[in-house]
């Protein structure tokens, strides 16, 4: 039987996405330490450094978890350190699913890239692209780049299993990882903005779980539905 790659799997805490991803981890490598993130877990976990730290962990794995991992765990890892970004290639970092209904996208994805000290900026070894639907919401959209996340999981895992190693798909970044700071900045509604760019703005940001999109008024951030549409003038000019 062929030896199994020892392997540290940092998961999201959303049971329908990491139960099938540990499944397959599980099953394809000898799991040193699994531990599943809530969204505002932030810290990376000392078990899993530890983990790495023994220095015989071959493959390092966050799927859908939100720590950054430190360099100095990247360094430790033998053969490949992977993240699971639910987004394509054109919208690294916050806010994609968001940018790409603004733009008016015709396909969202997924992408698995190597890990760099460069927060999506990795090369790329695997991307699956998807139709955005017209009815589409930054909601349904993510949500259904994390479902598709599982399934590139298990290819990604299944070529690491086999091959000890990924070949790089030939995909590439569009641009530097989008920041939280720039996302936010990028949610401000201004008194003036048509009401097109505010239904826009609204139809691509707008979730029932996190706030946004905002107008700026005063200095101050006042959420969407705390604003009347009426008068023109109070949120914004009319359209010629």
């Amino acid at each position: 039987m062929p030896v199994k790659y020892r392997c540290v799997l940092l998961m999201t805490d959303r049971a329908d996405l990491a139960d099938p991803a540990e499944a397959v981890a599980s099953t394809l490598f000898e799991v040193r330490h699994a531990s599943r993130h809530a969204r505002q877990e932030t810290a990376f976990p000392a078990a899993a450094a530890e983990a790495v730290g023994r220095g015989d962990v071959d493959v390092l794995l966050n799927f859908l978890a939100p720590m950054i991992v430190p360099s100095r765990v990247l360094g430790g890892v033998r053969r490949e350190a992977i993240n699971f970004h639910p987004a394509p290639p054109d919208w690294p970092g916050i806010g994609s699913a968001s940018y790409a209904l603004y733009r008016g996208d015709a396909e969202f994805g997924v992408t698995a890239h190597r890990m760099t000290a460069t927060i999506d900026g990795g090369e790329i070894v695997r991307v699956a692209r998807f139709p955005v639907e017209r009815g589409d919401t930054c909601e349904t959209l993510f949500d259904r780049a994390l479902v598709r996340s599982v399934g590139v999981f298990k290819d990604v895992c299944e070529e690491l299993a086999r091959n000890g190693g990924l070949r790089p798909s030939g995909d590439r970044w569009a641009r530097p990882a989008i920041t939280r700071k720039e996302f936010e900045r990028w949610m401000l509604l201004s008194p003036e903005d048509s009401r097109e760019e505010v239904a826009r703005k609204v139809r691509a940001v707008k979730h029932s779980r996190l706030p946004g999109p905002f107008f700026l008024i005063g200095g101050e951030r006042v959420p969407v539905d705390h604003v009347s549409l009426a008068p023109a003038a109070q949120i914004g000019r009319k359209s010629s």
